[in-house]
């Protein structure tokens, strides 16, 4: 337990309960999404956590603890199963959820079990004796068995926001606005909270006997509860968007030694340096496909195999190119670094910058330097 601190306990039932009232309202949300449901419960679970600890510290101070050991409400085992399918409906649009998901759920029914036992009420409170009963032990590994489940869950998520990512490419040459990149940053604030969170309480109690238990342990959830304040506002003004993703072919993606097409080649140069649909930044596949007269997914095959690179740096590459040439005219002064790069088919600064880095190693000011320099 830890001492009362009113102000802190405000601050963290305020920001959860808003966090709890978006999870309602992402929940209803039109249009509806399946992907709604899972953040919606995403939201919810992690503003239990916060919650349940303001509630044990509450009735501690009452003398009704023996009450919270009846209601506890924290959900650790749900927080996993909810973040993974809301990733999977977001990259896969055609995903359903189906019976044998439940599974995922199990341990989420178990770990309610649990907190209804009495396994659970003398371990959690045997945590303030000098020496821990067994059942105390249990209760740890049952902790820490909800964290691994959490940093599982969140790999296996970013992993599939990365492949998602990668699949845009062959289709998009913008993906900033659709590759759900700001989903990223609360997936690893998360786990890595977990596993910090319990490595640092673990040595607090078996090195420090709880010394700095008052330092850390509320300013801690103060923060947990803002990001899942947060989360639960970016989720809801979210937009979800329709995409298109190509099919991967088995078949031809690994022919990438085959001999090049120079027709095919030379047909795209000729396109690229007349008409420069680069230049139009909401330029896809199926647009390239069409001013080439073929098969989006037969264009995608051809890009991959001729010039050995996806349809998203193909088209980056030119307007790379594009933004050199511009810098090298006359009309370089007349607008900003950022304003060619727009002209250019660009539209978005980071975007351009890790872009232009990507394809020349230094960035766009480095560059206008050295350009500078050679030129004067």
């Amino acid at each position: 337990m830890i001492e009362s601190n009113p102000i802190l306990f405000t601050i963290i039932c305020v920001l959860n309960l808003q966090a709890i009232l978006l999870s309602g309202l992402i929940l209803v949300k039109k249009p509806r999404r399946l992907a709604n449901i899972f953040l919606a419960l995403l939201v919810f679970f992690y503003a239990l956590v916060p919650l349940n600890i303001v509630m044990v510290n509450v009735l501690k101070d009452y003398n009704l603890l023996y009450i919270f050991r009846y209601i506890q409400m924290e959900m650790l085992y749900g927080i996993g199963p909810c973040l993974y399918f809301y990733t999977k409906c977001i990259t896969q649009p055609k995903f359903k959820f189906q019976t044998k998901h439940f599974i995922h759920y199990i341990p989420l029914a178990l770990e309610f079990i649990f907190y209804r036992t009495a396994i659970y009420r003398i371990g959690s409170n045997g945590l303030y004796l000098e020496e821990m009963p067994t059942y105390s032990y249990i209760y740890l590994a049952e902790q820490w068995l909800g964290v691994i489940s959490i940093l599982t869950y969140s790999v296996v998520s970013l992993m599939m926001l990365i492949k998602y990512k990668d699949r845009l490419k062959e289709y998009y040459s913008k993906i900033e606005h659709l590759s759900h990149k700001w989903l990223q940053t609360p997936i690893i604030i998360f786990a890595g909270y977990f596993i910090f969170w319990q490595i640092l309480t673990e040595i607090d109690r078996f090195i420090f006997d709880r010394a700095y238990r008052g330092y850390y342990f509320l300013p801690n959830f103060v923060l947990l509860s803002t990001i899942t304040c947060w989360l639960g506002f970016r989720g809801y003004i979210q937009k979800e968007r329709e995409v298109v993703l190509l099919k991967p072919d088995k078949k031809t993606s690994i022919d990438t030694h085959l001999r090049k097409d120079d027709e095919f080649l030379a047909k795209l140069k000729i396109l690229m340096n007349t008409k420069k649909p680069y230049l139009n930044p909401e330029l896809n596949l199926s647009m390239l496909a069409k001013l080439l007269n073929i098969k989006p997914k037969e264009l995608s095959t051809k890009i991959n195999q001729n010039c050995h690179q996806n349809f998203y740096d193909l088209i980056n590459s030119y307007r790379v190119e594009a933004f050199k040439h511009r810098l090298k005219s006359p009309e370089r002064d007349q607008l900003s670094l950022l304003g060619h790069a727009y002209e250019c088919g660009f539209n978005s600064k980071s975007t351009f910058n890790h872009v232009f880095k990507k394809f020349t190693q230094i960035t766009p000011s480095q560059y206008l330097k050295t350009l500078k320099k050679t030129s004067g």
